[in-house]
């Protein structure tokens, strides 16, 4: 194992360090992790339960160490990293909850046959689980992996990102420190290669789970494949936001279309967030009015260092990641689109830009997906030609309408493909129990307290079956079951075995 520095592009200073393991070491930690699964799931469910609750409390109180170090790390908005470390804490306890709660079922005597039997349907661990955790909510997504996972009775590895390692880290060290046995849960970063071959193909890791980009997802599908190994993938999106024409005539709506944006894509992590409204459809009554007010709303946002208590607007990432941005940015004008704000990149700093004349058929308003605070503006003429714009994109993370038409948000709810369609509110919303996944190219499974522990553990059916059934299937008349009596059968075999027995 060797010691990686993690460097802060915003200011090129190194921030700290963290372990980079290669492959033999990997492979050492996953067959530990598999070695002592079975003592940990044996370990009682309230048990599990109480030293995940201490890790929570723990997180509660580090939440400065972990939020400055999320700023440093990749330029969060300090304000925004202290509510994502309290906000994940949260979501651990509501799934310890709802896990502690996940009762089995007895199955009744509904099946022609098994009146006399008891069937049980109940949770069990899936084995060896691994996290893969983005950048961009490496605090929140770590904590809605490990938290329902440990609580099943897994054990796990979690894999970093490089650029969001640190924090992490703190995470694991908080979980160790509430009791997880440290060859329980296990914490990487690594070269892509070298977990592909180590981890990710390892016929002793059961189940992946990844937030990431489609490529990711696709590339641990392929990984997973041979094995038939579990994947629960969260991948990208490209959220619509409908505007609707009676913005145009209702100043109480347009403020709500400028919230949903100016928070969900503009402010919120600087842009850099899955479930986001990224193209942004507008009823061409509504466009004049709506661009005059986003104008007002960036003009007055207050850029800053990722530590400033004040600033709503920070940095990307790294300076890639904003070099991709102005790349798209560029690809999108070439394409016929006008910018009307921003455009400007320094370093890893990207300002909001706000594309105008954005057409449905550029890029943009179908599946390249931009993370960074970049606003796309669509205009439409009907609700149809809104949803079709909508739905043209092979992602379905979430949504969002603005509209106080009751008849219009039962139509929109119902037309849009996506997991989750948020009526006057962001597509950057996540209820803490909802099954937050999408539909068609963004992933595969869901995640949320509600949902995340059966997520991580398997049904068993087990039957305890009458030893002495009067009557049992037989064989088929005409296409219908009968059931014989098994009577001159059963004496006879009971007859020789008892005399056996007796002996």
């Amino acid at each position: 194992m060797k010691m990686v520095d993690v460097i802060n592009e915003g200011n090129n200073t190194v921030v700290g360090q963290v372990p980079k393991f290669d492959g033999p070491e990997i492979a050492k930690m996953v067959d530990t992790a598999f070695a002592v699964q079975s003592d940990w799931e044996k370990v009682p469910l309230f048990e599990r339960g109480a030293v995940l609750y201490k890790f929570c409390a723990l997180v509660d109180q580090h939440r400065d160490e972990i939020a400055t170090a999320m700023a440093n790390e990749m330029g969060k908005p300090i304000m925004q990293a202290r509510a994502e470390t309290t906000y994940a804490a949260e979501i651990g306890r509501n799934n310890i909850e709802v896990g502690k709660h996940l009762y089995g079922r007895v199955l009744c005597d509904s099946s022609e046959g098994y009146e006399n039997h008891v069937v049980t349907v109940t949770h069990e661990a899936l084995g060896v689980v691994v996290g893969i955790i983005p950048f961009n909510y490496p605090v929140e997504l770590t904590i809605q992996k490990m938290v329902p996972a440990l609580l099943m009775g897994n054990s796990m590895i979690i894999k970093a990102d490089p650029n969001a390692a640190i924090n992490v880290k703190i995470l694991i060290d908080l979980a160790h420190e509430a009791g997880v046995p440290k060859d329980v849960l296990h914490y990487i970063t690594a070269d892509i290669d070298v977990c592909t071959e180590y981890l990710l193909t390892n016929k002793k890791v059961a189940c992946i789970a990844l937030t990431g980009g489609g490529k990711a997802g696709t590339a641990i599908m392929n990984d997973a494949a041979p094995d038939i190994k579990k994947v629960i993938l969260e991948l990208g999106g490209n959220d619509p936001l409908i505007i609707t024409e009676e913005c145009a005539e209702d100043p109480e709506l347009m403020v709500k279309a400028i919230e949903c944006l100016g928070w969900g894509r503009i402010v919120e992590n600087n842009g850099q967030v899955c479930a986001s409204p990224k193209r942004t459809i507008v009823h061409r009554k509504a466009h004049d009015i709506f661009v005059q007010c986003l104008l007002k709303f960036v003009s007055g946002l207050k850029r800053g260092d990722a530590t400033d208590p004040t600033a709503e607007l920070t940095r990307l990432v790294t300076v890639k990641a904003a070099e991709r941005v102005e790349s798209q940015i560029q690809h999108t004008v070439d394409q016929g689109a006008k910018i009307i704000y921003g455009g400007h990149r320094d370093g890893c700093k990207f300002d909001v830009t706000i594309l105008d004349n954005v057409t449905k058929d550029m890029d943009i308003a179908k599946d390249m997906e931009v993370f960074g605070p970049i606003v796309p503006i669509i205009t439409y003429d009907t609700d149809e030609e809104a949803v079709a714009i909508a739905n043209q994109s092979s992602y379905g993370l979430s949504s969002s309408v603005i509209t106080k038409d009751l008849k219009k948000a039962h139509y929109f709810g119902e037309a849009i493909e996506s997991s989750a369609v948020w009526v006057n509110g962001s597509s950057a919303l996540r209820h803490n129990d909802q099954p937050f996944g999408g539909c068609k190219s963004t992933g595969i499974g869901v995640e949320g307290a509600g949902y995340s522990c059966a997520e991580f553990s398997r049904l068993k059916t087990v039957g305890y079956c009458d030893v002495s059934p009067k009557k049992r299937l037989f064989e088929h008349k005409d296409g219908m079951g009968d059931f014989l009596a098994f009577d001159r059968y059963t004496a006879e075999v009971k007859k020789v075995a008892t005399a056996l027995i007796k002996k």
